[in-house]
């Protein structure tokens, strides 16, 4: 996506604030020497809680959707043979990959819905589910059609089984609300690059005040230990054990891994403060009208559309093609190198459980004189 100009300036912030001498291990505290330290870390996650309505105490700063799910997959959960993991035919690999190591290691059974044109059906789902499904992995927004599930009815069926919920919603937020709550899903994890538009390298992680109280993660970070008082480095009668003989913090905060570095915190904090400004409501209903007006030209010039049409459905990531692979890829192509002079489309090719080709995405910042102009080039492809 495009990189706003308030994150850009907000990264270049932290570095001024490096180059004065303001991020040094100073007598006097002044901006921080550490990313957890700074101010824009709480602030991240406070804002990131109120987007999707949840509790501060309920999320963390985290980066890419992968990293948090190898340790929820390999230090979150207890896995025993026979316990089965319900996601579909257009789940995004990064989840993927980690199950199929889980399963080659604990027996675990991996149960794939297949898609229906690019739909998740949920009778599909609730016969998958079942008394030994450990977790029901979904991408609220598939990255290779678009669909978008009602993921209060996932929560639902999955609950009804005693099985959780895990939820990567990169290509959902920012783009459309989100209402953990309601949806009384279990985890969420997003980066800060996609539909966001903000810098890679952030992002966060959102657990269930219920689950979390009910996990005890092969997993420490003693930053996070929850010491009275604090870090005790400066105390006389510091001790590398007895000073240290403490849980973690009852937080989120305790499942930080640590990889969300300053710059990419100053300019994550400016980006949700710049969604805070123009609301998520209001992008939510352009990014939707715009991906109908987008489905409406590619259908009147005889595309295919492979997302779904039904607007509860799908939101502004829309895929397509025009029905010959070959002049899919000839599209592909041309858009990517437009040649001197000419005006560049960024759109891409993606194809999963028979579904897919190009995908365009419709974002706020997006008009009708861009569809058009996209729509113009591929009627002459055609």
């Amino acid at each position: 996506m495009i990189p706003g100009n308030y994150w850009l300036k907000a990264a270049r912030d932290f570095y001024d604030f490096v180059e004065a001498g303001r991020m040094e291990d100073i007598p006097v505290a002044d901006v921080a020497s550490h990313p957890f330290l700074i101010s824009r870390w709480d602030e991240c996650i406070s804002r990131a809680a109120r987007m999707i309505n949840a509790d501060k105490d309920e999320v963390t700063n985290s980066y890419r959707p992968s990293i948090v799910a190898n340790l929820i997959l390999y230090n979150m959960l207890e896995w025993h043979p026979g316990d089965n993991v319900v996601f579909s035919d257009l789940s995004y690999p990064s989840f993927v990959y980690i199950m199929q190591d889980i399963s080659r290691r604990y027996g675990v059974e991996l149960r794939v819905i297949k898609n229906v044109n690019g739909e998740i059906l949920m009778e599909d789902m609730e016969k998958m589910v079942d008394e030994r499904t450990k977790l029901v992995l979904i991408d609220r927004t598939t990255a290779f059609c678009g669909f978008t599930y009602d993921v209060k009815e996932v929560c639902r069926i999955a609950h009804a089984k005693g099985a959780l919920v895990l939820d990567d919603a990169i290509q959902a937020f920012g783009a459309i609300n989100i209402d953990v709550k309601d949806d009384d899903v279990d985890m969420l994890v997003t980066g800060a690059y996609k539909w966001q538009c903000g810098p890679e390298g952030a992002g966060f992680f959102y657990i269930k005040r219920a689950v979390m109280d009910k996990i005890d993660a092969r997993f420490r970070n003693y930053i996070w230990a929850d010491i009275p008082g604090g870090i005790p480095f400066a105390d006389r009668d510091h001790d590398t054990i007895e000073s240290w003989k403490y849980p973690p913090v009852n937080t989120a905060n305790q499942f930080s891994q640590d990889v969300t570095i300053g710059p990419a915190l100053f300019g994550w904090n400016a980006t949700l403060k710049f969604y805070e400004k123009i609301g998520i409501h209001n992008v939510e209903e352009r990014v939707r009208r715009l991906g109908t007006y987008a489905i409406d030209r590619l259908q009147d010039i005889g595309c295919r559309v492979t997302s779904p049409t039904d607007p509860k459905k799908r939101h502004g990531l829309i895929t397509y093609t025009t029905g010959d692979y070959d002049k899919d890829l000839a599209f592909f192509q041309r858009c990517s190198a437009p040649g001197r002079c000419m005006r560049p489309i960024k759109i891409s090719m993606r194809a999963l459980g028979g579904i897919g080709n190009l995908r365009v995405c419709t974002h706020f910042f997006n008009t009708e004189e861009d569809i058009d102009y996209l729509i113009d080039l591929q009627k002459q492809l055609l």
